[in-house]
């Protein structure tokens, strides 16, 4: 009982301490609670735990932004808002082995709109749960449909933005990947480059002279937001038919027969193919850093393994008078994950400098960075897709599809080769009033294969639409499909930020994104080809951390 109350003491005494610093505008040093010990080893805000040699710090931050951008129909909406409030606890121990530390950092959000915030895709791609109610017509705890069926775009969530242990040179929870080096440090809205929070276990160890080596198995799931692609119906374009019948199908297979498909089964059912990322085995990233007076430099690589879900199958029995039936008693007529699946290995690298600039003002930086991937594309750019779809990067007329593979007509794997570039430079007009410029590429390539068979797919779904030729042997080929077309996606923008007081900050930024493709589409928006689409957003932020 003595334990106890000593423990709510504390907690109450923590709490109170982080209550006078709210309080402060701005911020003072705050006064420990009657009781508490300052911890000075760990650095300000760290009060020891009675009776313990724990050291803890309770932190956080307040968020509210309004963001917008240009539509591009009028089903979207042009606006969004969103507030966010995030506790922070932070533990640390000395010990004979080194320091011991628990780092916990939870937000809750509620956002609107589907231009940024409120579109479902922080649902759909597990960045947070959703809660019913509001706008919700299910009204269920927690929902994780990731769709508004009433329309209005509502979302609350709970994301962990951090939860690990660090010990020594021993990481282990989740915390930013060990393969990211800038993190959209400078921009709000994510620039061409890695920036992915997950699920870690790595070992760092420390050469000396700021040069420093980890090796680190990461979770795939958080890297698997671009999925496997491919396979669908010929009639919607589907370039591994998934239904081996119809008008379609049949045009299809003047150039590419079922004999050379080997998911093309007689005891495959209809739709059953299954081409979602399976977690077969870890990601394993390997990290070279230096860090000096100067700046930083980082060298990494990681590897990532694809492998699809079986496929559906007819359930298939013995009947009465020989052959075979479908057995409807097995699973209603089917049984999943037990054909057709497919593999390969990923990988990608990636090197970048920081460079410190004092020269110019206090404070300045300007980062460098270019990162290649090959079936791997969130290690090239996870800054800008947010969940778990092929069209993730789709605006308006064009479509810059974001597929970590594609299986082809003949069911063979083919890896997507990506790229990227990026600066950002960091400037401070005075201490208190500071700007961020920077600019990013992305480049994302389809085999000629690949984008042959999309075109005789869409020819064969559409007979009559501008573009479709018919070949000699009957054929139809249409060059305006808009599947795997591949292309360079642009991104630049600038922002001001005010911070009139120590923690607060009040700024606006203004991002511009172009989608330049590799073949030209039709675009349903405004009727007429297009290879390129152009898209303004902007956001509005005040923040304060504490």
């Amino acid at each position: 009982m003595k334990r106890a109350s000593l423990a709510l003491t504390s907690i109450a005494g923590l709490f109170a301490s982080s209550t006078a610093w709210a309080a402060d505008m701005p911020l003072g040093k705050a006064r420990p609670a009657e009781g508490l010990e300052i911890c000075t080893a760990f650095g300000a805000g760290f009060f020891r735990v009675p009776g313990t040699g724990t050291c803890i710090r309770i932190g956080g931050r307040i968020r509210s932004e309004f963001a917008g951008r240009t539509p591009f129909n009028k089903t979207n909406d042009p606006s969004s808002f969103y507030a966010e409030g995030r506790l922070a606890i932070d533990a640390r121990d000395e010990t004979e082995f080194g320091p011991l530390s628990a780092t916990l950092r939870i937000g809750f959000n509620r956002r609107s709109g589907n231009s940024r915030f409120g579109s479902g895709s922080a649902l759909r791609g597990a960045f947070a749960f959703g809660f019913g109610g509001g706008a919700s017509s299910a009204g269920a705890f927690p929902s994780f449909a990731g769709i508004d069926t009433s329309g209005n775009r509502l979302e609350t969530g709970v994301g962990i933005d951090d939860a690990f242990v660090q010990w020594g040179g021993l990481t282990a929870g989740r915390v930013q990947s060990f393969y990211d080096f800038y993190i959209s440090n400078d921009t709000w809205f994510g620039l061409t480059n890695s920036d992915v929070v997950t699920q870690v276990l790595a070992y760092t160890y420390t050469f000396g002279q700021g040069v420093s080596a980890t090796l680190s198995i990461e979770d795939p799931k958080e890297r698997q937001r671009n999925p496997i692609a491919g396979i669908g119906e010929t009639a919607s374009g589907g370039i591994l038919p998934s239904t081996l019948s119809g008008a379609a199908y049949d045009n299809f297979a003047l150039t590419y027969p079922t004999a050379v498909n080997p998911f093309a089964a007689p005891f495959l059912a209809p739709g059953g193919i299954n081409y979602i990322q399976r977690e077969a085995v870890p990601d394993v990233v390997s990290v070279l850093r230096l860090d000096q007076d100067w700046g930083s430099l980082q060298l990494s690589g990681a590897y990532h393994r694809i492998a699809s879900g079986g496929s559906t199958l007819i359930a298939l029995g013995p009947g009465n008078n020989g052959g075979v039936v479908v057995d409807p008693l097995i699973n209603g007529g089917t049984v999943s994950g037990g054909y057709g699946t497919v593999d390969g290995n990923g990988y990608a690298v990636q090197g970048g400098v920081k460079l410190k600039l004092p020269m110019l003002a206090a404070g300045d930086t300007l980062y460098l960075q270019t990162a290649y991937a090959r079936g791997a594309i969130a290690y090239v750019d996870s800054g800008f897709a947010r969940s778990f779809q092929g069209n993730a990067n789709h605006f308006g007329g064009t479509t810059f599809a974001t597929y970590d593979a594609v299986v082809g007509p003949s069911g063979r794997l083919t890896l997507t080769p990506a790229y990227s570039v990026l600066f950002s430079f960091l400037h401070y007009w005075t201490p208190t009033l500071r700007s961020g410029l920077f600019a990013g590429a992305e480049h994302i390539t389809y085999s000629n294969a690949i984008r042959m068979a999309a075109g005789f797919a869409a020819g064969a779904a559409c007979p009559t639409c501008l573009g479709t030729v018919p070949l000699v042997d009957g054929a139809l080929y249409n060059s305006y499909s808009r599947f795997y077309t591949g292309g360079t996606q642009y991104n630049t923008g600038a922002n001001l930020i005010w911070s009139p007081v120590k923690a607060l900050d009040i700024g606006a930024e203004l991002f511009f994104v172009r989608n330049a493709m590799a073949h030209p589409e039709y675009d349903v928006n405004n009727g007429r080809i297009t290879k390129g689409y152009d898209v303004w957003n902007y956001r509005l932020r005040v923040q304060r951390e504490f």
